[in-house]
């Protein structure tokens, strides 16, 4: 069973049903079924056919949610980048996937058209918005009958579906490849399943959906029979607006948003009372908003950790939240999880290694990188790149990415760890810590911060880590900055700072000190 037929089940059995809504527009599950059909027809036209792949740039919307669909109806592979994507980027995207089709919007067509690869005729490009000359354009499935029967393919769902980047901004992408089957399983056993959804429930997509938590977000609800509301950007206002409107029921958020919803729904209390379940995602929530959080939303409150190559990997149920707050939760039942050494063994309770698992939910590699999908498994695990510990009870808990470890003078500091102190300290807002090279020790910790005190004095919050870090944990320099770099899911871009910082000496000051005692 593909991911269309689940969708056409549905569909007969509840054609007037609300599938997706987005803004003022509202398509039911036959209107969706038949614009479907008519965006395979107009895709058919253009030469799309079995294993081609669409490099998708759209903004959150009806157009990509039937892109999604269309796609799995020919049995083509979807490649979705951010719309804001410069040219460069997509180019080596373009080049990464073999892509021979793009679906944009207007802006993002006239940037390739002007560029090389939109002037040497390979690219078959269909616009949204105003029409581009040389484009097709998303209104010629208004124009006439569709003579396209959705469901006449019969796709195989082993079939590659959908290529999700894991960069491509700065450095060559590396797609991963998702199954039709992979993407059925991830929706039904990694989320109807383990939340206890069903075709009553109202889900929304407030992330972008070129991420895969945003796409799952938007093809879930078809596949279980629901109701999708979609926004095309996420505010706290306006998200608390949409789930009130239209009785919103289950949400998976990135813990950034949940952090902005909580502070928002203090200061102006208001009532969700269709919300349901609500699902921490993406990075680690810090136990003192995940407390806040558990506190505002009246319903079942998980958090969960993941990773795109493997879905979701454990669950912290809401009974468990209260007496493990630190935890990520436990290994789902169809999920072994080992924490490994360098070496590729299993490290004991309480210490920390490299997570690694075996899941039904795993990608089924990266997309013609054949080397790089072995170098990420050892032994039939995936090997996340993420650090952590598994406490005797089963409880995973995070200790930062492994390429952000930071080395001081031989000792292993995790910039969580320095975080997590440094977001109690006096006058501090955000932050992020980094390693930058340093003569001395190898590596030093700069502590980079933003503040909304105009009277902050860096003494005070060196005294207050100095009294909660080891010495060699302690940021040996600070610099306050406006804001930090963030993605779009409000993860902090940790490389950007080291780029920025790659020259900065954190202990001059120290080494000064150090010669004038001599």
């Amino acid at each position: 069973m593909n991911i269309i037929d689940l969708f056409l089940a549905h569909a007969a059995e509840t054609p007037d049903k609300p599938a997706i809504v987005f803004g003022n527009s509202l398509l039911s599950y036959a209107q969706v079924a038949d614009r479907t059909g008519r965006l395979c027809g107009l895709l058919r036209s253009m030469g799309v056919s079995e294993g081609d792949c669409l490099l998708v740039a759209l903004d959150n919307g009806i157009e990509f949610t039937l892109t999604m669909l269309a796609a799995a109806e020919l049995g083509a592979m979807l490649a979705p980048v951010a719309t804001s994507m410069p040219v460069v980027a997509m180019q080596r995207s373009l080049g990464a996937t073999g892509a021979r089709f793009v679906i944009a919007s207007n802006p993002v067509c006239r940037r390739l058209l002007d560029s090389a690869s939109g002037q040497d005729g390979r690219l078959s490009l269909l616009v949204t918005g105003a029409p581009v000359a040389g484009c097709r354009h998303f209104s010629e499935l208004d124009q006439s009958e569709s003579s396209y029967r959705l469901g006449s393919h019969g796709a195989d769902a082993q079939l590659d579906y959908l290529l999700t980047m894991t960069s491509g901004s700065t450095g060559d992408p590396k797609p991963i490849t998702l199954s039709q089957a992979g993407k059925i399983r991830r929706s039904l056993d990694g989320a109807r399943d383990l939340y206890g959804l069903d075709n009553d429930d109202v889900i929304i997509t407030s992330t972008p959906m070129y991420h895969s938590l945003g796409f799952r977000l938007a093809l879930l609800p078809l596949l279980i029979g629901a109701t999708a509301v979609i926004l095309p950007r996420f505010s706290p206002k306006g998200w608390i607006e949409a789930v009130n409107s239209h009785a919103v029921s289950f949400a998976i958020m990135v813990s950034s948003h949940l952090e902005l919803i909580a502070q928002w729904l203090s200061e102006h209390p208001t009532p969700l009372p269709s919300l349901m379940t609500m699902v921490s995602s993406s990075a680690l929530l810090r136990p003192e908003i995940k407390q806040r959080c558990i506190d505002l939303f009246d319903c079942a409150f998980h958090e969960c950790y993941g990773a795109s190559e493997v879905g979701i990997v454990t669950n912290l149920a809401p009974a468990d939240c209260r007496d493990n707050l630190a935890s990520v939760g436990k290994a789902l039942d169809y999920v072994d999880l080992m924490i490994m050494d360098e070496h590729g063994q299993a490290m004991p309770h309480g210490r920390i290694g490299e997570i690694a698992c075996r899941t039904a939910t795993a990608f089924s590699g990266y997309y013609r990188r054949p080397d790089a999908t072995s170098a990420s498994m050892r032994s039939g695990f995936f090997c996340t790149g993420d650090m952590g510990h598994v406490d005797a009870d089963g409880y995973l808990y995070l200790a930062g990415r492994k390429k952000d470890i930071i080395i001081v003078g031989g000792s292993n500091v995790y910039p969580e760890d320095v975080e997590a102190v440094l977001h109690e300290a006096p006058g501090v807002g955000d932050c992020a810590v980094i390693g930058v090279p340093d003569s001395y020790f190898g590596e030093a910790a700069l502590a980079v911060i933003t503040t909304e005190s105009s009277d902050i004095d860096l003494r005070r919050i060196r005294a207050f880590c100095a009294q909660r870090l080891a010495d060699f944990q302690l940021p040996q320099a600070y610099e306050i900055v406006d804001k930090l770099p963030r993605t779009a899911l409000g993860k902090i871009q940790r490389q950007a700072l080291r780029d920025r910082y790659a020259n900065y000496d954190a202990t001059a000051d120290l080494r000064l000190l150090m010669r004038r005692g001599a």
